[in-house]
């Protein structure tokens, strides 16, 4: 008989484990205070796999999502190094907040591919879940996320995935890929800039090989970038938007690098008493300071080849990210500063047009 594959299930709070709780006399869902209480709930769930799989329950956290900081990344990140490095296990689950669910994906991904692409050492499946309801609750998506997040890493074990997944309602989807485009509806994480890694229908879970990184190329060990730079700010852009409000960020000092997430595909204002241009121009040429144009629309993509403004913003020194979400270049310039392999605007330019561990798609030339 072969030996049970390990998988470590690892609870990190989010709504999936809230309990209703009484707070200036309205009942509202809060984390438990006894982390044993999602547990005896999740009991019958992890019962199901017993006989296939050697399931080590543990909690990280039972907090909610939106208070999860790089810190909270860092504890999961050391974890599954340990868990797949030292302890053997074939498969990391973890339950999530919805909230920053993708952030934590995306920031997993990079920490655990490590710094040189193409040359990652993660050689199991982790995957992440997370639900708009509890699980305790009747005909909500909680239990239903939470099952097939253990198919979702059978699947993985089995097919030899090193990758960072998500599943959630009916997708698998690429962690570094993930929005979140609902706060009520089931179906709320999105890879919109590329196709699903995977599907859940009543055929079972169905992964595409070639969307997903096999450990049949990876290393030995998980070759660790695990620190996030601080001093990373974004901000919207609107009409009306006063430039010097940008500028005295960079002149104030604290502020690394500076995302603007354009009014289209990589589009600013550039004329008038709101004209970007000048701020970019000044932020990169005489403080040093990268300026990243992202898309804030789904599926978006920031291009210097799209339109005028967006050419001139360019030429001005801001760095184009692509078909990345606004996510995964918030963390992705968190984590090529907290790493040292970034630190000059040429490093930045030349990072957000290569793929680390999925996360945008490298252009043809």
């Amino acid at each position: 008989m072969s030996q049970k594959k390990k998988i470590l299930f690892l609870y990190n709070g989010g709504t999936i484990g809230q309990v209703p709780t009484e707070i200036d006399g309205v009942i509202v869902s809060a984390p438990p205070k006894d982390a044993s209480i999602f547990q005896h709930a999740v009991d019958p769930i992890i019962e199901k796999f017993a006989e296939d799989f050697d399931i080590t329950y543990e909690v990280i956290t039972t907090k909610e999502s939106s208070s999860m900081t790089p810190q909270d990344w860092e504890k999961l990140i050391f974890r599954i190094k340990k868990a797949q490095d030292e302890e053997g296990y074939d498969a990391v689950g973890i339950a999530h907040g919805t909230d920053t669910l993708s952030y934590t994906a995306t920031a997993l991904a990079f920490a655990l591919h490590g710094p040189v692409p193409g040359q990652s050492g993660l050689r199991i499946p982790v995957c992440i879940t997370g639900s708009q309801n509890p699980v305790y609750q009747e005909g909500g998506d909680g239990r239903f996320n939470l099952e097939n997040m253990f198919r979702t890493l059978a699947v993985g074990i089995e097919m030899g995935i090193g990758d960072v997944l998500i599943n959630f309602w009916n997708r698998v989807l690429l962690g570094c890929r993930t929005i979140k485009v609902s706060e009520r509806a089931f179906d709320a994480m999105h890879t919109p800039a590329v196709i699903d890694a995977g599907v859940i229908n009543s055929r079972g879970i169905i992964i595409a090989s070639d969307r997903v990184r096999l450990k049949k190329n990876a290393l030995e060990k998980i070759q660790l970038a695990p620190k996030f730079s601080r001093g990373v700010i974004s901000f919207e852009l609107t009409p009306g938007l006063d430039p010097n409000l940008l500028l005295s960020f960079i002149t104030g000092g604290g502020v690394s690098a500076m995302i603007l997430k354009s009014l289209g595909e990589g589009n600013v204002c550039a004329e008038g008493a709101y004209n970007l241009i000048p701020v970019i121009q000044q932020a990169t040429r005489d403080y040093m300071t990268p300026i990243f144009m992202a898309s804030r629309f789904i599926g978006g993509t920031a291009d210097s080849a799209i339109d005028a403004s967006g050419m001139a913003a360019i030429q001005a020194g801001a760095i184009a990210c692509l078909d990345s979400t606004d996510i995964a270049i918030d963390i992705k310039v968190r984590w090529l500063a907290g790493n040292g392999i970034c630190s000059t605007i040429e490093d930045y330019t030349r990072a957000m047009r290569t793929s680390y561990c999925g996360e945008v798609t490298e252009p043809v030339n």
